[in-house]
């Protein structure tokens, strides 16, 4: 009905619709995000580590926000071992939803006292940020860094000293979030012309492509995903625990990189060509969706983000998962669902392999109906033997940032003696 409207509809009304449309439409991204902050001289003598993210809130107190939270906490319990640290976190961007608590909850875990945390909530246009001679700076996204850029000049500048590197959380290639646009070359413009750049990349693969599309880090500091600690306890269950004919999707329809479409086609492919498909629940775990009807009859049942103890039981009692992901970074989920004895689909990326990293996962190189279809058909074939329980060694490792060591000393090597 959609496409018979915009066939017919009248030239002067398809430019009206239009014209609405446009006036409706959010401004681009980087006409919100990018700031222009006032520098402060700062004259305390005390070195400190800020971090300059966005926001801290219930919604976004996940992933990526917790893993750079977390990776900053341990940097500074590290730092602070042998010299007088000061810590701040400043909020670019806050809101009605902002919850500072969120970051001292994490620096307690790494022995941080809530008083000794510092959390500078900038006002919406101009502001302005103090600044040390030796402050180190890390920015958790691209139009952070670009951001602080004039600051770390301007510090240089005024202090009479060598320019400090940026560090850089970098936990996915960001320009791809934004294709062929004004924000995805200012993306890529963090990485290349911010001066000085440390990056702290989440996954050799993900460092592998940062340079294969020709960025170069000054320093580049690499670690590979490691299992949460909340689905840690469960990993000993995994051999012995009853399975039902279930496959378990990581469905984020409103996320285009994990590729919801091709996933509702390839389930369908599976269904209309294999026999074996009647009896078999199929649920998504991810974001909230309603039901999607696929091929005879078959649904897919939304459970919406699952608490980790939920989702851990979730897995211990399915049989095979689908996690697509169009990107270089592994994505946690295929990694989750292979070391549960799931039977796991995924697909490949550039380098990205991960068939290559645990014998539970199926990386396919194309996410076509067919080969995705037949990949599903072939998991739940092999579902039906006994469950498969394998390690590997980075994901279940005791030490989630084993770069940390070099990272302080380098840290420390930019502070006057």
């Amino acid at each position: 009905m959609r496409a018979f409207i915009k066939r017919h509809m009248p030239t002067s009304l398809r430019n009206m619709v239009i014209g609405a449309r446009q006036r409706l439409a959010p401004p681009p991204i980087d006409d919100v995000v990018l700031a222009d902050y006032g520098f402060v001289a700062d004259p305390s003598p005390v070195p400190r580590l800020s971090l300059v993210i966005p926001n801290l809130s219930k919604a976004t107190a996940f992933g990526g926000v917790m893993t750079g939270l977390d990776i900053f906490f341990a940097l500074a319990a590290r730092l602070r071992q042998t010299t007088a640290f000061d810590l701040r976190i400043v909020l670019s961007e806050p809101g009605r939803d902002t919850d500072s608590a969120i970051a001292t909850r994490v620096a307690v875990r790494h022995g941080i006292g809530l008083e000794e945390v510092t959390v500078e909530l900038l006002e919406p246009g101009k502001a302005s940020l103090g600044v040390r001679a030796a402050d180190i700076v890390v920015a958790y996204n691209w139009w952070c860094a670009l951001n602080v850029r004039p600051l770390l000049e301007a510090q240089a500048s005024h202090f009479r000293q060598e320019r400090l590197p940026l560090l850089y959380l970098i936990q996915e290639y960001e320009p791809n979030f934004y294709p062929f646009s004004t924000a995805h070359m200012l993306a890529r413009e963090a990485y290349d012309r911010v001066g000085r750049l440390w990056g702290i990349f989440n996954s050799s693969n993900l460092h592998l492509w940062f340079e294969a599309v020709g960025h170069r880090a000054e320093r580049s500091f690499v670690f590979e995903p490691v299992v949460n600690d909340a689905l840690r306890p469960y990993l000993s269950q995994v051999a012995d625990h009853p399975r039902a004919r279930r496959i378990v999707v990581y469905g984020r329809p409103n996320i285009e990189r994990n590729c919801f479409g091709a996933l509702v086609r390839g389930l369908n492919t599976w269904i209309e060509q294999d026999q074996d498909h009647a009896g078999w629940e199929i649920v998504s775990a991810g974001t909230p969706h309603a039901p999607v009807q696929l091929a005879n009859g078959q649904t897919i049942r939304s459970l919406g983000k699952l608490p980790l103890d939920d989702y851990a039981r979730l897995m211990l009692t399915s049989s095979v998962g689908i996690s697509l992901m169009a990107s270089p970074h592994p994505s946690y989920p295929p990694l989750e669902m292979a070391h549960f004895g799931l039977r796991t689909v995924t697909n490949g990326y550039f380098a990205k392999d991960l068939s290559a990293w645990h014998p539970n996962i199926v990386s396919i190189n194309a996410i076509s109906a067919q080969a995705l279809g037949q990949a599903i058909g072939k998991a739940c074939a092999q579902s039906a033997g006994p469950v498969l329980v394998a390690e590997n060694a980075d994901f279940v490792r005791s030490d989630p940032y084993p770069f940390l060591p070099e990272l302080t000393a380098a840290i420390k090597g930019l502070l006057p003696a």
